[in-house]
Protein backbone atom coordinates (compact mmCIF):
# COMPACT_ATOMS: atom_id res chain seq x y z
CA UNK A 1 0.00 0.00 0.00
CA UNK A 2 1.41 3.38 -1.00
CA UNK A 3 1.27 6.31 1.36
CA UNK A 4 0.41 9.81 0.30
CA UNK A 5 2.46 12.63 1.71
CA UNK A 6 1.31 16.23 1.68
CA UNK A 7 3.62 19.13 2.46
CA UNK A 8 1.88 22.18 3.93
CA UNK A 9 3.38 25.66 3.92
CA UNK A 10 5.24 26.45 7.16
CA UNK A 11 2.65 28.98 8.36
CA UNK A 12 -0.18 26.48 7.82
CA UNK A 13 1.79 23.78 9.64
CA UNK A 14 2.29 26.06 12.64
CA UNK A 15 -1.38 27.13 12.65
CA UNK A 16 -2.47 23.48 12.50
CA UNK A 17 -0.15 22.52 15.37
CA UNK A 18 -1.47 25.44 17.43
CA UNK A 19 -5.11 24.44 16.78
CA UNK A 20 -4.43 20.81 17.74
CA UNK A 21 -2.55 21.92 20.86
CA UNK A 22 -5.39 24.25 21.88
CA UNK A 23 -7.98 21.49 21.33
CA UNK A 24 -5.98 19.00 23.40
CA UNK A 25 -5.46 21.51 26.21
CA UNK A 26 -9.19 22.29 26.28
CA UNK A 27 -10.08 18.58 26.33
CA UNK A 28 -7.66 17.95 29.20
CA UNK A 29 -9.00 20.94 31.14
CA UNK A 30 -12.61 19.79 30.58
CA UNK A 31 -11.81 16.31 31.92
CA UNK A 32 -9.95 17.74 34.92
CA UNK A 33 -12.82 20.13 35.69
CA UNK A 34 -15.42 17.38 35.38
CA UNK A 35 -13.41 15.06 37.62
CA UNK A 36 -12.99 17.76 40.26
CA UNK A 37 -16.68 17.34 41.14
CA UNK A 38 -17.73 14.44 43.38
CA UNK A 39 -19.89 11.70 41.81
CA UNK A 40 -22.93 12.89 43.79
CA UNK A 41 -23.56 16.63 43.86
CA UNK A 42 -25.62 18.89 46.07
CA UNK A 43 -27.74 21.55 44.38
CA UNK A 44 -25.03 24.22 44.40
CA UNK A 45 -22.46 21.83 42.96
CA UNK A 46 -24.96 20.58 40.37
CA UNK A 47 -25.72 24.10 39.16
CA UNK A 48 -21.97 24.87 38.93
CA UNK A 49 -21.38 21.56 37.12
CA UNK A 50 -24.04 22.52 34.56
CA UNK A 51 -22.59 26.01 34.30
CA UNK A 52 -25.74 27.86 35.38
CA UNK A 53 -26.80 29.89 38.39
CA UNK A 54 -28.58 28.18 41.25
CA UNK A 55 -31.76 30.09 40.32
CA UNK A 56 -31.68 28.74 36.77
CA UNK A 57 -31.00 25.24 38.09
CA UNK A 58 -33.99 25.54 40.44
CA UNK A 59 -36.15 26.61 37.48
CA UNK A 60 -34.93 23.59 35.53
CA UNK A 61 -35.85 21.32 38.45
CA UNK A 62 -39.42 22.64 38.32
CA UNK A 63 -39.68 22.48 34.53
CA UNK A 64 -37.77 19.31 33.64
CA UNK A 65 -37.50 15.81 35.00
CA UNK A 66 -33.90 16.00 36.22
CA UNK A 67 -33.05 12.72 37.98
CA UNK A 68 -32.69 13.43 41.68
CA UNK A 69 -31.71 11.16 44.55
CA UNK A 70 -33.74 11.87 47.70
CA UNK A 71 -32.68 10.39 51.02
CA UNK A 72 -34.42 11.67 54.14
CA UNK A 73 -35.00 15.09 52.62
CA UNK A 74 -31.46 15.42 51.25
CA UNK A 75 -31.20 15.82 47.48
CA UNK A 76 -28.23 14.71 45.44
CA UNK A 77 -27.60 14.70 41.71
CA UNK A 78 -25.46 12.10 39.97
CA UNK A 79 -22.92 13.64 37.55
CA UNK A 80 -23.73 11.09 34.84
CA UNK A 81 -27.47 11.86 35.15
CA UNK A 82 -26.76 15.57 34.72
CA UNK A 83 -24.65 14.79 31.65
CA UNK A 84 -27.56 12.79 30.23
CA UNK A 85 -30.00 15.60 30.97
CA UNK A 86 -27.79 18.13 29.19
CA UNK A 87 -27.31 15.79 26.22
CA UNK A 88 -31.09 15.32 25.89
CA UNK A 89 -31.40 19.07 25.33
CA UNK A 90 -28.55 19.31 22.86
CA UNK A 91 -29.59 20.55 19.44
Amino acid sequence: MESLQVQLPDDLQEATKAMIGDALNKAIKDVQTKNSFPPYLNKGEASAYCGVSRGIFNAWLKKYDIPTIQIEGVSRFRREALDGFMQQHEK
